[in-house]
Parts: structure tokens; sequence; C-alpha cells
């Protein structure tokens, strides 16, 4: 049994490439918006390039970051001619050296910020790097009641197939941390090698809720209104029953 830390979830890139391969929701939301803005893109957290791929292939102009070298070399090697740059950098504490116009996460990036001083370090590098007429936009999950508890019980997630041709039974169990607001999903992943023996790897990893006010009131004090709002990458509105608050914004100036 392997027991992995908060960013150890992500240190086999081809089960996450297997896991996270769909281009939408997100992909034709982000692909229409940079279109329309025209200039460079910054991904933040582009994992094995789910996303980064796709829009440089529809002529976005895209740099792709991420903290994790070995996400970043398997999106090398899938994107071998396609024009990407690919950067090995925290979210809190890059210096690129140049502006965006359009800067995004995917990976739910924000919510792997656990604290306020990581949410302010992730706000003022973008702040720096996006353009006085660019644009931001995140996603987060809306917190409601039901997400935010926690359960002793495992819970049948997914399977998925890995790359190396077996297949991952995957399961967990949830520990929300009300003070803190980060809930703790720990992932089981059950498989059998290729010797017959049954393989177990638990990976905890936690994820900081955040609130819509609060959300709000870290925008604004960090340099940054939002211009629009969605329930999800539909562009539909948020109710009560949104699955995520889909934000775009813009630099105070």
């Amino acid at each position: 049994m392997e027991t992995l830390d908060n960013l150890s979830e992500y240190s086999d890139p081809k089960l996450y490439d297997a896991e996270n391969c769909d281009f939408e929701p997100d992909g034709p939301f982000i692909l229409s918006l940079a279109k329309g803005l025209g200039g460079a893109v910054l991904e933040l957290g582009c994992g094995t390039g789910r996303m980064t791929i796709p829009l440089a292939e529809n002529g976005v102009e895209i740099v792709g970051l991420d903290v994790v070298p070995g996400m970043v070399d398997l999106a090398r090697q899938k994107s071998e001619g396609v024009p990407i740059e690919w950067i090995v950098a925290d979210v809190r504490n890059y210096q690129l050296g140049r502006k965006f116009r359009l800067i995004f996460e995917s990976g739910s990036v924000f919510h792997h910020m656990l604290t306020r001083q990581d949410q302010e370090a992730y706000l003022a590098r973008v702040r720096e790097h996006l353009e006085d007429d660019g644009r931001l936009v995140l996603s987060i999950f809306f917190p409601k009641p039901r997400n935010l508890t926690s359960s002793d019980e495992e819970e049948e997630w997914f399977t998925a197939e890995h790359p190396d041709g077996y297949v991952i039974t995957v399961s967990g169990v949830d520990n929300y941390d009300a003070f803190r607001q980060v809930k703790t999903e720990t992932a089981y992943r059950r498989w059998t090698d290729s010797s017959g023996k049954e393989m177990l790897q638990v990976a905890p990893l936690s994820l900081r809720y955040v609130f819509p006010q609060e959300m709000e009131a870290l925008l604004h004090y960090n340099g940054f209104e939002i211009v629009e709002q969605y329930g999800d990458f539909d562009r539909s509105p948020v109710t009560e029953e949104s699955r995520l608050i889909t934000l775009i914004c813009r630099k105070q100036l």
C-alpha cells in the first residue's frame, strides 16, 4: 500500500490522463472566450494538456503551467509539433516576464489553495501577468450543505482503464473540516498487476471550499472585479442548484 501526499495524487500522469481526458464542457467555453479576446493565453494547472493541446490546435497562442514535472513531461510528449510553451512552476510564485490577454485555470487549482495566503499569492501572480483589459476565468464548486459533510463509509466512485492495460476501481471517503473549509477526499485505487497481485493505493486530496460572497470579497480586495458569472460552462445562470460558479473577472484599474 502506498500513501500519497496532497500533491502526489498526480504522481501517475498516465493514470491522471486516463481519468481526465475530456475537452468538454469547459473547453468550448474557454475556446470561445480566447477567440473573442484574441492574444496570448495562460493556463494554470494544465496537467497533461487536456485543455491546452486542443486550444493550441484551434489556433490559440497558449502557455501551459503546472507544478508537477511528470504531468508537464507527458503533455510535451502528447503535443509534439504543436506550438505550446510548457512551464513547470507553482501558481503562487511564477514570474514569466510577460502578460496575457486571458488567464484561466483547470483542475480546480484555486481549490488547492488551502489558506488565505495561498489564495492571495495566486491572485497576485495573476494580476501581475494579466493585461489591463484581459480576463481571468475561475470556476469553483458551489458549496452546498450536502457536499460539506464527512463520511467514513467507503463509496464507489468510478472505474478507469490505465494505459498500461489494467482496470482501476476507484472508491473513497470524505472528511470535511468546517473551520478550515477544507474537504479531504481520500481515494482508494485498486487493481491487479501483471503478476496477479492485488494492489491498493491510498491518495488523500485536500480542497478548500470557497463561498460565493467570500469569493467576491477575495477578488475585490485583491484587485479584481467580476464582470460575468454563470452556473456552469453552458452560461446558465447561477441558482441554488448550480454545480459550479464560473466567474469571468478583470483587473480593477
